[in-house]
This record gives C-alpha cells, structure tokens and sequence, in this order.
C-alpha cells in the first residue's frame, strides 16, 4: 500500500440505511408543517411572477407599473353593468332554445360561417374584418350560434308569404345588392324575414326576460 495514502473504510449497508431513514423522517416532519406549504407557496408566486409578468403588470410609465389588478378593476367599473346584462340575456335565449330542443349543433353554425366567408370573400377576408373590429372566431362562433337559436325559436312566427316579398322587393329594389331578379327575389326575402324575425324576437325576449329569475351579486 502506498504511503500516506489515506485509507477510507466502507460504512456497513445497515448504517447507510439508518441514515437515510432519518433523513427521510426529518423530511417528513417538514412535509407535514405548516412552514412547507408557505415555501411552496411563495416559491410559486415569485416563478409566477418572473415567467408571467403580465398576470400581475399590465404597463409600466416611466419604470411606475399598472398592476393588472387596477386594470381589471376600471374594466369592470365600466363596463361590468353592460357585459353582465349581455350574459344575461344570452343565457336566457340559449335556455329558452334548450327548452324546445333547438340549439344549433356545431356543423350548422359552420354552415352559416362558410356562408358569411362566401358573402365577404372568403376565409381571409372575414380573418381581416374580425380583426380590424377586434373580434376572434370564437366571438363569430357564439354571435352565430345566437342568431341561430333566436331564428330557430321564431322561425314560424316569423313567416314570409310570396306576396309580401314580392311587395317588399317592389318598394325596396333600389336598395338591394343583387342585381339579376333571382336573386333579388332572394334578397327581398331574407331581409323581410329577419325585419319580422327581430321584431318578434324584441317583443318575445322582454316577456322571457322578465320572467326570468335573475340574481345579481
């Protein structure tokens, strides 16, 4: 053996799992406080707070931050009243449709979008306008679906007979974007329809609205 080289003697299998095990219950016994829960706690915010700045500040002027707190805070302060009521009456018209079963299913809202894009020009065009009002796909979807429930509720009642659209057509053609008299005859159509659909549903939504047990918090 070389000298001075120092000799280190392995610990005995039994002693290395003893002090394991002791470390093990120590960690335990922190696992089980009060303090454990408080690090994991502050440990999360601050992460939070690096890799999701915008959950907490929304601007900064001059180094002087806008917490999301007190934007969120003006935004409901403005406009809390007007989107809560909107909410409320969608509500009211999607249960009204879910009562007799007419709820549009996901292929007819699609229909009626592809058909919006045909009418603008396409996917991108329709893209473009969503954009530059400052909607998503997912606000067409459920103005549609809306749409589509509220036609679905009034459908009948809302009835156009040949007579009344060709009157309609007579008084209104001058106005209208198509130009060959199939189409026209068309146009004529869907617009006295949904003049009646809207005027039934205006006088219909006020009885379901008040009706309606609404609470507000």
């Amino acid at each position: 053996m070389a000298k001075g080289k120092k000799v280190t003697v392995a610990e005995h299998p039994y002693k290395q799992v003893n002090k394991l095990l002791e470390k093990l219950s120590v960690l335990k016994d922190f696992r089980n406080s009060k303090k454990l829960y408080l690090v994991i706690l502050v440990i999360g915010i601050l992460i939070l707070a690096i890799y999701q700045k915008s959950w907490f500040i929304a601007a900064a002027v001059n180094n002087q931050p806008i917490t999301s707190f007190e934007l969120l805070g003006k935004l409901n302060e403005q406009f809390r009243t007007q989107t809560l009521n909107q909410l409320i009456n969608e509500k009211i018209i999607l249960q009204e449709a879910g009562k007799i079963g007419v709820i549009p299913n996901s292929q007819e809202i699609q229909n009626k979008i592809s058909e919006i894009e045909a009418n603008v020009g396409g996917t991108q065009s329709l893209n473009l306008i969503l954009s530059q009002q400052g909607q998503t796909r997912v606000i067409l979807q459920d103005r549609v679906r809306l749409e589509l429930a509220i036609a679905k509720l009034y459908d009948k009642e809302a009835s156009v007979s040949a007579e009344e659209a060709a009157n309609f057509l007579e008084t209104n053609k001058s106005v209208l974007r198509a130009t060959d008299s199939a189409q026209q005859e068309k146009e004529a159509y869907d617009l006295l329809k949904q003049q009646k659909l809207t005027e039934i549903f205006t006088q219909k939504f006020q009885e379901l609205r008040q009706k309606a047990n609404i609470k507000i918090f």
